[in-house]
């Protein structure tokens, strides 16, 4: 940075927190937390069906990676004439 520029942020004056605007984000987000308890509950008891996918898919990109390194490695030492 320029000696300029560190100049005129140095002047700035310091930043102040909006004490009005933090009690009105801080009781919006607890609103939502409170409307969120109940689902969170309840999709506990009962896997929703994205869970159920996410199951099956986890451990089948797992096998495609580990073939696929695999593939590349044999692929590496092909190129470099090792067995």
């Amino acid at each position: 940075m320029s000696e300029r520029l560190i100049r005129l942020l140095a002047e700035l004056p310091p930043a102040e927190p909006d004490s009005a605007g933090t009690e009105r984000i801080r009781m919006h987000c607890r609103a939502q937390l409170a409307r969120q308890a109940p689902r969170a509950s309840a999709s506990r008891r009962a896997p929703a069906r994205q869970d159920r996918i996410v199951q099956v898919w986890q451990p089948l990109i797992a096998v495609l990676g580990i073939a696929y390194l695999t593939e590349v490695i044999v692929q590496a030492l092909r190129v470099y004439g090792l067995p």
